[in-house]
């Protein structure tokens, strides 16, 4: 009977590796009939190299992982509750946009909170993403126009004071704070960390000290996340320009960049960002490439992973040195953003996606990680491209 048992159990078990397996296999098929469909210059094309850069001092390879990770991937569209025909129908690209939120999505009280046009909260409960009326009615007894967390607390403008829920009723926020009509890209003990992007023109990551209210910068166009790590705040950043270009600063100490000066925050100089004027060199490039661009970084497993947007495929990575490993093909399609920020909430990360197609600089999806469950949210119609 043991012997019986046994045997079953290793059949169970050659099964579920075969299985496992043959997945592998098709993974690797499709990624590399993708990359063999786009190659236009008669190269070799196999899983260790599905793409090689020619850029010189910015080379990079491109393969497919020894070790991929599985992870369950859902696309769902929710519709804007408060959702305005006249909006709908509108020609200008101005009004139409007025359906999708007024400024990015957070993560609070286990619920996705999005601010609409009208000036109220829409909230989602995590899981089954239904509404979480309950919060609405107890958060909607102003008009806001524009949310972030703050200390980790909500925190809303209402006419020209900020306020922050604490709980049970929205109280005035007297501590300064940086920000009025942009998203956050994060927040310590001592910093608020926030950018502006000019596009071709560069862009700059600012940090704001609590503590004495002074403003750090430089360069980086255009910062999408912010990750804190032993050796300082890793500060990712891409651009779509011409071939695209992904980069990322390790700031050990943001004190010891240039301070900025309140009126030219958010500001050209010349034409080009303010971050290029900070001539510092406090900070340490980790990775430098181009012709390609990288969405977001994030944590899973003890491993720092990215969102990699290469030739019409965005897929997850692991970046080792000059190496790009791809582990997971994400939704296998075009997914595509111009400005996204990553944010961390405890075992929830949050990307916020905007297209300038579509929503112009508004949210129009939003991606939220939470383990091996990626799901994608997109706000009203399906975004896939």
């Amino acid at each position: 009977m043991i012997k019986k048992s046994l045997y079953i159990l290793l059949i169970f078990g050659f099964w579920i590796s075969s299985c496992a397996q043959k997945k592998q296999i098709n993974f690797e098929k499709e990624i590399i009939t993708h990359f063999q469909n786009k190659n236009w210059d008669d190269k070799i094309i196999s899983r260790d190299s599905l793409y090689k850069s020619n850029f010189l001092k910015f080379d990079f390879n491109v393969s497919l992982s020894n070790n991929p990770m599985e992870f369950n991937t859902t696309q769902i569209i929710i519709k804007n509750p408060y959702f305005g025909e006249k909006y709908e129908e509108a020609e200008e690209d101005k009004e139409y946009v007025k359906n999708f939120p007024k400024s990015f999505s957070v993560i609070y009280q286990k619920s996705l909170l999005t601010l609409f046009e009208n000036g109220k909260f829409a909230c989602f409960k995590l899981g089954n993403f239904e509404r979480n009326k309950k919060l609405e009615n107890k958060l909607n007894t102003k008009k806001f126009k524009y949310h972030w967390i703050i200390n980790n607390q909500l925190g809303a403008i209402s006419g020209s004071s900020i306020f922050l829920w604490n709980g049970n009723k929205w109280i005035r926020y007297k501590e300064s704070f940086p920000l009025k009509n942009q998203p956050k890209l994060f927040e310590d003990n001592e910093f608020i960390v926030y950018r502006d992007c000019h596009g071709e023109w560069g862009g700059t990551v600012y940090f704001y000290e609590k503590k004495t209210s002074k403003t750090f910068f430089t360069e980086s166009t255009c910062a999408n996340s912010v990750i804190k790590r032993k050796n300082g705040y890793e500060v990712l950043a891409k651009l779509g320009h011409g071939s695209g270009s992904a980069e990322i600063k390790v700031i050990d100490d943001p004190r010891k960049l240039t301070l900025a000066k309140d009126k030219k925050i958010n500001t050209t100089i010349k034409g080009e960002a303010l971050g290029y004027t900070d001539k510092s060199n406090a900070y340490e490039k980790k990775l430098d490439f181009y012709g390609i661009q990288i969405f977001s970084s994030f944590n899973y497993k003890n491993k720092e992973l990215y969102i990699v947007h290469l030739e019409d495929l965005t897929f997850i990575a692991e970046i080792k040195n000059n190496e790009i490993e791809i582990i997971h093909p994400l939704f296998f399609n075009d997914l595509y953003t111009h400005n996204p920020i990553t944010t961390q909430y405890g075992d929830y990360t949050l990307i916020n996606l905007d297209f300038y197609g579509t929503g112009l600089y508004r949210e129009i999806s939003v991606i939220i990680i939470n383990g091996s469950k990626i799901t994608k949210l997109d706000w009203n119609e399906n975004h896939s491209r």
